[in-house]
């Protein structure tokens, strides 16, 4: 009988729990009152015992569910009953890009080694060469094909691709004192090729020029400016084997030179040589 009742009183809770908050109201009353007369003292201790089992065995099931979600939060989904690990996500790590190097056999005989560098300086002069590696890539055109960086020489650079070879200079060479304008010389364009000057955002003159090589059948493109203290030129130049010209407009080099990032790198430059000052000789001195 005892059973039976107990299960009535469960189903009676699952249906309606808000039925068991009343009856627990009511119990807290009439828990402190006198035993009502006719029902014997068991019976009425019994009833309390019930009651008493009820509120235990709801608290733990109330237990057991918060201890459950609070679980659930941590399990990943699979078949395992117990707590899986919780991933975390690691943030976006950028692997910096090295472009290699690539190294010609002179064909005339080589002049002598330059000095070997203090290792400080080797490494400064090394990450400025893959920074501009890396803008050169970035803002030429994509069929300037992949860059690579020239050994032995600061400002050279090839690009490589599908259609052909193509040099690349970007030097940024001290010259205090010289010439901050620049000019276009007129002159035949068969001979002389194309030349206009566009100014950076701050005003520097930049002559941009398309220049014939080899037989006036494939062009080079470059820019010429001064910054600071220092002469900048960049250049494309035509793929001889393929009989290709620098796939580079004038329009593309103005927007090359003129971009923040190029900026940038100049200025650096300027403030901190990577190449040996500009030598001027005089035609009297070197008689």
């Amino acid at each position: 009988m005892n059973r039976t009742e107990t299960v009535k009183e469960h189903d009676v809770q699952e249906r309606a729990p808000e039925a068991l908050f009343v009856r627990e109201a009511m119990d807290r009353v009439t828990d402190g009152l006198a035993e009502p007369l006719g029902l014997t003292a068991r019976a009425v201790r019994d009833g309390r015992r019930r009651r008493l089992r009820s509120r235990v065995a709801v608290g733990g099931a109330a237990a057991c569910t918060a201890a459950l979600a609070v679980t659930g939060i941590g399990a990943l989904p699979g078949t395992g009953g117990g707590p899986g690990p919780v991933g975390v996500q690691a943030g976006n790590t950028t692997v910096p890009r090295v472009f290699p190097t690539v190294t010609f056999t002179p064909t005339a005989s080589p002049a002598a080694p330059p000095a070997p560098l203090p290792e400080a300086e080797r490494q400064r002069i090394d990450a400025f060469r893959q920074a501009t590696a890396r803008t050169l890539q970035d803002l030429l055109p994509p069929a300037v094909g992949d860059i690579r960086l020239v050994a032995d020489d600061v400002s050279s650079y090839l690009a490589e691709s599908p259609l052909g070879s193509h040099f690349v200079r970007f030097s940024v060479r001290p010259a205090p004192g010289a010439a901050t304008e620049r000019t276009c010389t007129p002159g035949p364009v068969d001979k002389l090729g194309t030349c206009r000057v566009v100014r950076l955002s701050d005003g520097t003159p930049v002559a941009v020029r398309v220049v014939p090589e080899g037989n006036g059948s494939v062009t080079l493109t470059m820019a010429s400016f001064h910054v600071g203290g220092s002469d900048v030129s960049v250049s494309v130049s035509p793929d001889g084997r393929t009989n290709t010209s620098a796939p580079v407009t004038a329009d593309q080099m103005a927007a090359f030179v003129g971009s923040p990032q190029v900026l940038d790198l100049v200025r650096e430059a300027d403030l901190h040589p990577v190449e040996e000052p500009q030598v001027s000789h005089n035609e009297g001195e070197n008689r």
